[in-house]
């Protein structure tokens, strides 16, 4: 087999040394080559066959002299002779396997390439090269480098630092090369290659055979990351898993009453979120498996990829039996609950405005550790039961914006009392008291009481519980009115009564979505209040050394032991290690998911000045850039152009002021894409690698009516 995969290979373009296959028997023709040493290889009747792979079981001899040849084909037979090992295999078979020459290639650099990682890793090719012949490299006799890369995201990563150093041009290349074999033989390869001046060489290529694909793990970071940006704590991994689980079954049984597929349900559920290295992912094909249920379910997650910006379409398949019947009652309940979607809503908002004052009484009046855990699961208890309507919602909303043409999106702009707007404009008031009154004025101390009970929560990164927000620290949201003048009110264009009924729907759609997610807000700023108050009393027990160190925890560990920061210097340098290497965007697992602990490469973007992505608010703006990951009080983007990878809901304070967006991730209906269209600045996402192309300081024009960003002139 690995004398066919190798004629394979030549015969589809790939660059292989010169070869002959013989058998040993007949006399042998070297006037194939005018080389003067060669390599002998093994080419087994089995060997690297699709259930086989034999590495290194069989003789490889190198540096061969052409006088040597004949020996040397003679020696890679007698090692054929392993019949016991291989029952079935006769002796007449294995004398006859052929024996593979090859001219041989004295390489600056060699290695091996797996198209998936072996260990279980479907998106992720592994590189091992070091200096030399490649024998040293599978040998372990020489020092090696280890590049792993993520075929979502383009990007290679290091497990560590290493003496060794492979040029990206090269890399680069052996990853086309990869791509093309794998596309060959249709299956993941394991490839040695050699490279001799510049030039890639592949030697031999055998299919990877430790791999499961029939039902794999998908983690796939895209929209939630608006959420949870970077890394985020234990205790918030914890809320928000728990959440998910709640949400979606008590979504799954309003529609679903068949008792056996609501078991087999309830196990997807259980995982619709997961954690992994610090970041909090999709468990995508468990999202897939419960999107099959829906009627339409292939359009509708058409939709769903495309407004949540899901870059990777490839969708999995479901293991959940439903028969005809059973889809048609399903799919009548859900039609049922999408058209009364609305009056649900509305009813959910009311709901959460009655019970959320009481819950903040209940706080403050709660002062035992036992009391407020049990205080945290009521509040999560409460609202998640009822929570699963925004689900349903957010289909809702993506089936109308599609139908009302939501790509063109000035469409879908200017929806009046948007709740995502209301923290703009009040903060934009408290400034114009601030600077009317004075800022220690006793109107500005009433004014911004107002504000933070209202809007305490908004803020960057307000879904993650360890996140410091203008309720919990007050000096915070002072810092932001002192940090920027007062801005021009931005007035919404008055477009009369809209007379279509799906941009109707969106509009409507899009304002409950709003409302729902300030909401969650609030009802996360609950849960992170309860626990810094029982972080506060851990503090007092000497359990704690900071009441923030709560955040360290699980839920289940809270209160269970007598002192914790042993347990907590541990994960604050595991999640130091984690911040190093931000988690990918995606990652697949075959054979379960695995620690891939990995150092991000340095990645060379020379030349491109061209940026393409989704227009998502329209207008041109020109103007440097500002590059920013994680936004403070003192970010100044005033009339600049914001390059981020994500946004949520507390960017809109930074948006405001800045002169357009570029965001490498996002949709139609992400934060950035609704508040740049209520603000009227020009937006663009899904920018590959925009944060990494462009500097800060770069001159740079956006154009979202076309969805292109490009670079006028670089910072020198």
């Amino acid at each position: 087999m690995k004398a066919k995969n190798l004629r394979i290979l030549k015969e589809n373009g790939i660059n292989v040394p010169n070869f002959i296959t013989v058998n040993g028997e007949n006399e042998i023709d070297m006037s194939f080559s005018n080389s003067e040493f060669f390599a002998v290889r093994s080419s087994y009747c089995l060997e690297d066959d699709d259930n086989n792979s034999f590495a290194g079981q069989f003789k490889t001899i190198l540096n061969v002299k052409r006088d040597e040849i004949k020996n040397a084909v003679l020696d890679v037979i007698k090692s054929y002779d392993q019949k016991k090992l291989y029952k079935g295999i006769s002796a007449d078979s294995l004398s006859k396997s052929p024996v593979i020459i090859q001219e041989m290639i004295y390489p600056d650099i060699s290695g091996v390439i797996f198209t998936a990682n072996p260990l279980g890793i479907l998106n992720e090719s592994v590189i091992t090269a070091g200096y030399g012949l490649g024998e040293n490299v599978v040998e372990d006799k020489t020092e090696t480098v280890t590049y792993y890369y993520n075929k979502d995201e383009s990007l290679f990563y290091l497990k560590e630092k290493s003496n060794i150093s492979v040029d990206h041009k090269i890399l680069n290349e052996l990853t086309d090369i990869a791509l093309k074999i794998k596309n060959i033989f249709k299956k993941e390869s394991d490839i040695e290659f050699a490279v001799k001046n510049g030039v890639i060489y592949i030697l031999q290529a055998r299919p990877v055979t430790s791999l499961n694909t029939e039902n794999p793990i998908i983690l796939d970071n895209s929209n939630i990351v608006e959420s949870y940006p970077g890394i985020t704590m234990p205790l918030t991994q914890d809320f928000v898993h728990n959440a998910y689980k709640d949400i979606f079954g008590s979504c799954i049984s309003r529609f679903v009453k068949n008792k056996n597929l609501l078991k087999a349900a309830d196990e997807i559920t259980e995982n619709m979120v997961t954690d992994y290295h610090g970041g909090i992912y999709y468990v995508i094909n468990n999202w897939y498996e419960i999107l099959h249920l829906l009627p339409f379910s292939n359009k509708i997650i058409k939709i769903w990829q495309e407004m949540l910006g899901v870059e990777n379409k490839s969708v999995s398949k479901s293991r959940l039996k439903v028969n005809k019947v059973l889809k048609l009652k399903i799919s009548i309940s859900f039609l049922y609950y999408l058209m009364i979607t609305p009056r649900l809503m509305k009813k959910l908002n009311k709901y959460f405005d009655d019970i959320y004052p009481k819950y903040k009484e209940k706080i403050k009046s709660t002062n035992t550790v036992e009391e407020l855990l049990e205080l945290f699961h009521k509040t999560e208890k409460s609202v998640t039961d009822v929570w699963d309507i925004t689900l349903i919602n957010d289909i809702y909303t993506f089936i109308f914006t599609a139908l009302s043409g939501g790509k063109k999106n000035g469409k879908i702009a200017s929806i009046n009392n948007l709740e995502s707007m209301k923290p703009v404009n009040a903060m934009n008031e408290l400034r114009v008291t601030a600077h009317k009154e004075g800022i220690d004025s006793d109107i500005y101390r009433l004014k911004e009481n107002e504000y933070i009970e209202l809007f305490g929560d908004r803020i960057y990164g307000e879904l993650k519980l360890e996140t410091k927000t203008y309720r919990t620290n007050p000096e915070l949201l002072r810092q932001q009115i002192l940090s920027s003048e007062i801005p021009t009110k931005c007035e919404h264009e008055n477009t009369g009564r809209v007379l279509n009924p799906f941009i109707r729907a969106a509009k409507r759609g899009i304002s409950n979505r709003e409302k729902s997610r300030l909401n969650r807000s609030r009802l996360f700023g609950l849960a992170r209040e309860i626990m810094l108050k029982t972080g506060e009393l851990l503090k007092r027990n000497s359990q704690l050394d900071e009441k923030e160190d709560i955040f360290f925890l699980y839920q289940n560990e809270i209160n269970s032991l007598d002192r914790y920061q042993e347990l907590i210097s541990e994960r604050k340098k595991r999640f130091d290690m984690y911040r190093a290497s931000p988690p990918p965007r995606r990652i697949v697992f075959g054979n379960g998911i695995i620690d891939n602990q990995r150092i991000t490469c340095e990645k060379q973007f020379e030349g491109s000045t061209v940026l393409h992505g989704t227009q998502t608010s329209l207008g041109k703006a020109v103007g440097k850039a500002a590059v920013i990951f994680d936004p403070n009080m003192d970010t100044d983007v005033t009339d600049k152009i914001i390059i981020t990878k994500s946004t949520d809901p507390g960017w809109v304070f930074l948006i405001e002021k800045c002169k357009g967006i570029v965001a490498e991730r996002g949709s139609v209906l992400s934060h950035t894409a609704i508040i740049s269209r209520e603000l009227k600045k020009p937006a663009v996402v899904n920018v590959k690698d925009a944060a990494k192309i462009i500097k800060t300081g770069d001159l740079i024009e956006i154009d979202a009516d076309s969805g292109t960003v490009k670079i006028l002139k670089r910072i020198d």
